[in-house]
């Protein structure tokens, strides 16, 4: 039997660092007092013009190799978790793999909006398992600022860009994936979302005009839905591998409500010193926030081995996903 465990982590971000001081001059006008006080972003890094997906990816993605003691020759597959994608096609994990010079590595690319890399975990985890791959770079790319409205003064400040990547190996020794939950909502597709550049609505010059190719927010988002969603959703998958809240030694949340994860840990019993937080430094970096909070955890050295890990993301669609890792 074979186990899939993560043995490298990588995080990259941009140079261009906008502090909430810097932001207020971009847009000529205060910020909402509530995205420091409940979302808990203080500052954010952007890429600029001449930045792009792939070049986010290639740097998490080589510094995850290189955690994993592996050279880009050993990886048999590249997977980019994405909403932001390089292009429409190819596929951004294409071009990684290309950078990477991963030349043993077929590639493909995973859409689950900001529960893309979670999703995609699930997914490696298990093609590890199954014997059929050595070593897996699974990376989640996150480049919203390209598609934000920057006069905005409610949507620029909180998204930002960034990668996470994990390496995931297989192993004969127990431990590593346990298990997951996936579930979904496609009747609320139409919530949020970037809608025009597909075939559903090609981009035409009116739509360029009226700002359709940009993210959208065309209904409001329940502010306390993660509230009631996370919990349940996280005892369901522990009590299905016989254990209890009690059981977890660190959980990773989607980074976007600092509010929603104060509001969280109690309903799960635990302290805040099983959670890791990184809106402060990095913003909302989407499909790539957790893998870099997994990266920041792990250098700060508040997971080892032994723990039981539970990563949960949501993201619009409406798709939310759950993985329980024995570290």
């Amino acid at each position: 039997m074979f186990y899939a465990m993560i043995t490298g982590t990588g995080l990259y971000h941009p140079d261009n660092l906008v502090t909430n001081a810097h932001m207020e001059k971009l847009l000529g006008q205060p910020l909402k007092p509530s995205l420091e006080g409940k979302l808990g972003i203080k500052q954010r890094y952007i890429t600029n013009d001449d930045e792009s997906s792939v070049d986010l990816a290639e740097k998490a993605g080589e510094k995850a190799i290189i955690d994993a003691g592996l050279k880009p020759e050993d990886i048999n597959l590249v997977i980019v978790a994405t909403d932001t994608p390089e292009y429409i096609s190819p596929a951004t994990s294409s071009v990684v793999q290309g950078r990477l010079e991963a030349v043993n590595a077929g590639t493909f690319d995973l859409n689950a909006s900001c529960s893309g890399f979670v999703s995609a975990l699930d997914v490696a985890s298990r093609m590890v398992m199954s014997g059929g791959y050595e070593h897996i770079l699974l990376i989640g790319v996150y480049n919203m600022t390209k598609f934000i409205d920057k006069t905005d003064v409610n949507v620029f400040p909180i998204f930002a860009d960034g990668a996470g990547a994990v390496v995931i190996s297989k192993t004969t020794e127990q431990g590593g994936f346990v298990g997951s939950k996936l579930i979904a909502d496609g009747t609320q597709y139409d919530l949020l979302g970037i809608y025009a550049g597909g075939t559903k609505h090609p981009i035409t010059p009116q739509r360029l005009e009226n700002k359709e190719h940009l993210l959208q927010f065309l209904q409001p988002l329940p502010p306390d839905r993660n509230i009631k969603l996370w919990p349940p959703m996280i005892k369901d998958l522990l009590a299905e591998n016989g254990l209890e809240y009690k059981d977890i030694d660190h959980v990773f949340f989607t980074q976007i409500n600092k509010w929603v994860i104060d509001e969280v840990m109690p309903i799960l019993g635990l302290p805040m010193e099983k959670t890791t937080c990184i809106m402060d430094k990095y913003g909302y970096t989407g499909s790539a926030c957790i893998p870099m909070a997994l990266d920041v955890a792990l250098k700060e050295g508040k997971i080892k081995k032994g723990d039981n890990v539970v990563f949960i993301a949501s993201g619009v669609g409406f798709a939310v996903a759950a993985a329980l890792y024995k570290w």
